[in-house]
C-alpha cells in the first residue's frame, strides 16, 4: 500500500512536468506569436490532452506494458520506471530544454527489462527508427514548406496579400493547429505515465489516462512558462504562417506514431520542425552554430542513456 500511495503522487509529480514539456511544443505557435496568453494556451492545451488520450492513447499504453519486455515486470518496477523518469524529466525542465517524454519512459521500461535479461529490441529498435525517420521528415516537410512562402519574391508575393487580408482567419486557423496538436501530444504522451501505474495497479486504463490527463493540464500551467520560452524564442522568432507549418507538420507525425502504437518523441519533431524554419531564414550551418541548438542535441542523447541505466541501477538496489 506504502508503495502504491508513494508511485501515485511520484506520477502525479511527472504527470506535470511532461505536460509542461509538451505545452512548450504543442503551443509554441500561438505562445510565441503573441496570439494567446499562458493561461488561456494552457486551458486549451488541458482539454485537447484529454480528448487525444482518451481516443488513442491505449494502443501506446499497451505496447509501453506488454511489448517492450518478454516477461511481466517486478512488483515495484512500476514504481522505480515512475523514479527514473520523474528524475531525468526534472533535471531536462531545469535546464529549460524540451526533451521527449516518450524516450525517457521507452529507456526506463528497457532498462527494467534489461535487470531481467528480457528486453524486445526489436520494439525497442522499430521505436527509435520510426522517431529517426519521422524527426527528419518533419524537417525536410518543413523546410519545403517554409520556402514556398519565404523569402517574400513575386512568384509568392499573392500569399502574403491573402494572408494580410485574411489575417482573423489566419490567427483562429493557427489556435485550431495547436489544439491539434494538444490532441497528438494526448494520443502518445499521457500513456508515457499511465503504463507504470497500469503494471502495478489493476486500473482502468481509460479512468487512468483521464486523470492523469487533468494533472498534465495543471503542469503547464505550473511549470510551462520557462521551457516554452527556449524553442518559441531562443532558437528562433515564429511568425504567424511558420505557426500553421509547425503544428500541423508535427502533429500528423504523432499522431500516425500513436496510431500504430509506437511512443514517439513529439518535443524532437516540433524542435526539428522549428530547426527547418530556422534553417530557411539563417541558413543550416548558421543554425546548427547556435549555442542553444547544440545544447538541445546533447541533452537529447545523453538522458535517454542516462534514463536506460538510472533504471537497471535502481532495479538492483530496490526491486524485491
Amino acid at each position: 500500500m506504502k508503495e502504491i500511495i508513494i508511485l501515485l503522487i511520484i506520477s502525479i509529480f511527472l504527470g506535470m512536468n511532461m505536460g509542461a514539456s509538451g505545452f512548450s511544443v504543442s503551443f509554441t505557435p500561438s505562445y510565441g506569436s503573441g496570439l494567446l496568453t499562458k493561461k488561456t494556451a494552457s486551458l486549451f492545451y488541458a482539454i485537447f490532452v484529454l480528448i487525444g488520450g482518451i481516443s488513442l492513447g491505449p494502443r501506446v499504453v499497451a505496447t509501453l506494458t506488454t511489448k517492450i519486455s518478454q516477461t511481466s515486470f517486478g512488483n515495484s518496477s512500476g514504481l522505480i520506471i515512475i523514479i527514473t523518469a520523474a528524475i531525468t524529466m526534472f533535471i531536462t525542465n531545469l535546464l529549460k530544454i524540451p526533451q521527449s517524454t516518450s524516450f525517457i519512459t521507452v529507456s526506463a521500461f528497457a532498462g527494467a527489462a534489461y535487470y531481467y535479461h528480457k528486453v524486445n529490441w526489436y520494439t525497442i529498435l522499430k521505436i527509435f527508427y520510426a522517431a529517426i525517420l519521422f524527426s527528419f521528415l518533419t524537417f525536410f516537410v518543413t523546410y519545403l514548406i517554409k520556402k514556398i512562402f519565404y523569402p517574400p519574391r513575386n512568384s509568392n508575393f499573392w500569399l502574403y496579400e491573402k494572408s494580410f487580408v485574411h489575417n482573423d482567419k489566419l490567427k483562429k486557423f493557427i489556435v485550431f493547429s495547436d489544439c491539434y496538436s494538444a490532441f497528438a501530444i494526448g494520443t502518445n504522451n499521457i500513456a508515457n505515465v499511465v503504463a507504470p501505474i497500469l503494471i502495478t495497479i489493476n486500473l482502468n486504463s481509460i479512468l487512468c489516462i483521464f486523470l492523469i490527463g487533468l494533472f498534465f493540464g495543471l503542469g503547464s500551467l505550473v511549470f510551462g512558462n520557462r521551457v516554452i520560452n527556449t524553442v518559441s524564442k531562443e532558437i528562433v522568432p515564429i511568425g504567424q504562417i511558420s505557426a500553421g507549418i509547425i503544428s500541423f507538420v508535427t502533429s500528423s507525425f504523432v499522431i500516425i506514431a500513436s496510431f500504430l502504437g509506437l511512443p514517439t518523441p513529439y518535443a524532437q519533431f516540433t524542435t526539428f520542425s522549428v530547426l527547418a524554419i530556422s534553417s530557411v531564414k539563417d541558413g543550416f550551418y548558421l543554425t546548427l552554430k547556435k549555442s542553444i541548438v547544440k545544447k538541445i542535441f546533447s541533452v537529447w542523447i545523453a538522458v535517454p542513456i542516462l534514463t536506460f541505466f538510472l533504471s537497471y541501477l535502481l532495479h538492483i538496489l530496490l526491486q524485491k
